[in-house]
């Protein structure tokens, strides 16, 4: 299974790295999926919201992975770069459309999830986000609920930065098995509950 995480300039660090981690560990114990990281277009780094740099794997190409992460960062102060100018230029808006209509799996982690619903991924589903941005979100007529993971389907996202860790345990679970994600949590050292049910993938 591949597992597509987009990055762009501004985006949270851990946004990325937290989802990225627990997928890698998931391959290392023998889980059949590969997490890379993709940029809009090909660049040779990518720079998060507090510095750090990323070298992208590769460019995103809409419906070349079965599973899309889409991080956040940078909603609520409105910088020049992160999460509300990737909306504001549009770019990421069609190709996360695409990736959607061409059947993968989207999955917004904190404020990615306000990518997914300008992008008109989420519509009216239950969803949730950063909890400063929930208002943003309810607003585009998603049905916000207060809770780490939502799984809808075809949609999944989480609240704000660290739930990102849970939404990738929640996947690893979804696609590999409870076993396989409590292993990932265990290592991590991280308090993991499996208690998060979802509509199915058809949806």
């Amino acid at each position: 299974m591949l597992v597509d995480v987009v990055v762009f300039d501004g985006v949270d660090e851990l946004d990325v790295v937290g989802p990225l981690e627990v997928l890698r560990r998931a391959t290392a114990i023998g889980a059949d999926v590969q997490a890379r990281l993709c940029s809009r277009t090909p660049v040779p780094w990518v720079s998060g919201s507090f510095g750090m740099r990323f070298q992208p794997d590769g460019e995103f190409k809409p419906g070349e992975a079965e599973v899309v992460v889409v991080p956040g960062g940078g909603w609520v102060a409105r910088p020049d770069a992160g999460a509300w100018a990737e909306v504001r230029r549009g770019y990421w808006l069609a190709l996360l459309s695409e990736a959607a209509g061409a059947g993968s799996v989207m999955a917004g982690v904190c404020t990615g999830a306000m990518l997914l619903a300008h992008a008109g991924v989420i519509g009216s589903r239950r969803a949730t986000t950063h909890h400063d941005a929930r208002a943003d979100l309810a607003a585009l007529g998603a049905t916000v609920v207060a809770q780490r993971v939502v799984d809808e389907g075809m949609v999944v996202t989480c609240g704000g930065v660290t739930s990102g860790i849970d939404l990738a345990l929640h996947l690893s679970s979804r696609y590999f098995g409870e076993s396989v994600a409590g292993l990932i949590a265990e290592g991590l050292e991280y308090p993991w509950f499996p208690a998060v049910p979802r509509l199915p993938a058809e949806d």
